[in-house]
């Protein structure tokens, strides 16, 4: 269990700022104010909380390794993925950088991930580290293999023009069936079942206490040529990018059947419309957009193999803005941009200021439209029902100032609450963003965090505020947060339901890290006031 008292890390710890007393609330009840009804009776979609996931990047950010972070903020799920794990061949634990180090090949996942020199011939140690620190925080693992055509085949360095694939420096990625977890590992080679054919072996199936949860098909496939100009130097068509991708999820379903398959991993908007306006869209464009198509191609191999291959429709989905970088800057000219691009998840009517509306309307169907998540719930429905909706890859700062830990808390709550099964952070947790998932991940006084059901929230003049709200049948936990400058006062309105305040968590500028907060039963005609102080996040607990 996670400690909720207050850290050491705190740099102030200024009054207390709960529910109001019960005098000061029945004086200020009649005074209008935002509101947020919830109707713990209406129905609910079960809340998945793996969304509350990151990725593993060892040490590439400096400072703690990402293990650690994610220990501290209770993380679920945790993915290897990524540009380096689009060219790793698992028989020497080699990657190519491509145009994040110099086209060179080496020992970049063993070195972020801190393994021993010793440990580094070692076949496949780079997914086992990975895993074998999911085991240890009770978090699921999603790891992503390669379909491209080639992979690194050594740790020697740079990777010259003259030696780009094919050459000596790369090897071919095999999805032949037929080697089992014994049979010998022969160097030169990258069989991808034999991988997961030992991963079952070492740890069993994916539905069992210790297996590997699922596996993604690559990595932002339509950005392999700009991303990997040695590995890939010349772009994939659609018709071959889907065989492989397909007969990757038959073959990992063969080996794993409990295994859960991700894809495509899509970079953005405009991968997601035409794959980055891909040689061969116009013999696809009937679809739409590329992942209609994608998801079509999957529902038709499934039902040929009479199982389903694919699991889970796995997208990134970064924030962008006319106003500037948001990607891992704290920078606070842009925490507005910052604290409004959560919206375009779900909010309708929200239109964010950037690139990404435009690049949607070239999507001829119409269904890739702000917000993003009802628009893939939608797709899904329409293609390959019964696929889930994943998001392995988003970043709303770099977490040393508040605004950014309350941006990323807002998309958390989204995911949460709107129908997303899973959901990866890139970037490590540190600073204020392991806060942002303890909000959500922290126990309360009985051991419960937020999940459960989701419930129906209406909002009431309430710019500036989000709130989530969550009913494990037992308790419920309301999630409220103020993204302005100012202090707030709000209602939160709980429909027929008895239950009182039990506790409050919450962080804020006079408390950086979460803690439990002193607070008082206060209730007037029907409704809880919170007066929450300016850039704060709270969760109610009531049993």
């Amino acid at each position: 269990m996670m400690d909720v008292s207050p850290s050491r890390r705190a740099l102030v710890l200024g009054a207390v700022a709960g529910l109001v007393g019960a005098n000061k609330a029945r004086a200020v009840m009649t005074a209008a104010a935002p509101s947020f009804d919830i109707d713990p009776d209406a129905p609910g979609a079960k809340i998945s909380t793996l969304v509350f996931g990151d990725n593993e990047i060892g040490v590439m950010d400096g400072g703690l390794p990402s293990a650690v972070l994610d220990r501290d903020a209770g993380v679920a799920a945790r993915r290897l993925g990524g540009d380096l794990m689009t060219t790793y061949n698992w028989v020497v634990n080699a990657s190519n950088a491509g145009k994040n180090y110099g086209n060179a090949n080496g020992a970049f996942l063993l070195e972020a991930l801190q393994i021993p020199r010793s440990e580094w011939t070692r076949p496949g140690v780079v997914v086992e580290t990975m895993h074998e620190a999911s085991l240890a925080m009770d978090a699921k693992s999603l790891v992503t293999l390669p379909i491209g055509r080639y992979v690194a085949a050594d740790l020697a360095g740079a990777v010259t023009e003259s030696e780009r694939a094919p050459s000596a420096r790369f090897v071919e990625t095999d999805w032949r069936l037929g080697l089992d977890a014994d049979a010998d590992v022969t160097p030169g080679t990258c069989n991808l079942p034999q991988l997961v054919a030992r991963l079952v072996a070492r740890y069993g199936p994916a539905g069992s206490a210790r297996g590997v949860f699922g596996y993604a098909l690559d990595n932002e496939p339509s950005l392999w040529t700009q991303n990997h100009p040695r590995l890939a130097p010349e772009r994939m068509k659609i018709a071959e990018y889907l065989e492989r991708a397909v007969a990757a999820a038959r073959a990992i379903k063969a080996v794993d059947p409990q295994a859960k398959v991700f894809g495509p991993s899509s970079w953005g908007a405009s991968g997601m419309v035409d794959f980055q306006n891909a040689a061969d869209w116009s013999e696809y464009s009937r679809f739409g957009n590329f992942l209609a198509a994608y998801l079509d191609a999957f529902r038709l191999a499934s039902d040929k193999a009479g199982k389903r291959l694919l699991d889970y429709l796995d997208v990134h989905w970064y924030p962008y803005s006319a106003r500037g970088e948001l990607f891992r800057t704290d920078d606070a000219n842009l925490d507005q941009a910052r604290l409004d691009a959560p919206r375009a998840l779900s909010e309708a009517g929200f239109i964010e200021r950037s690139w990404v509306p435009r690049a949607l309307q070239h999507d001829a169907s119409g269904a890739l439209t702000l917000p993003i998540l009802p628009a893939l719930l939608r797709l899904v429905a329409k293609w390959f029902p019964g696929t889930e909706i994943a998001i392995t890859e988003f970043n709303y700062g770099g977490g040393a100032r508040l605004p950014s830990a309350l941006a990323l808390a807002d998309a958390l709550g989204r995911y949460a609450t709107n129908g997303v099964g899973f959901a990866t952070h890139w970037g490590s947790l540190a600073g204020m963003l392991v806060q942002s998932y303890r909000l959500f991940r922290a126990p309360d006084g009985s051991g419960a965090s937020f999940g459960g059901r989701s419930l129906s929230v209406v909002a009431n003049k309430t710019e500036g505020l989000s709130c989530f709200a969550a009913d494990d049948g037992s308790r419920l936990h309301i999630v409220v947060l103020n993204k302005t400058t100012s202090s707030v006062a709000v209602d939160l309105v709980v429909k027929n339901d008895a239950r009182r305040l039990v506790q409050t968590l919450g962080f804020d500028p006079a408390r950086l890290d979460l803690q439990e907060i002193a607070r008082a039963s206060a209730r007037s005609d029907g409704a809880w006031r919170a007066v929450l102080p300016a850039l704060s996040a709270r969760r109610y607990v009531f049993a």
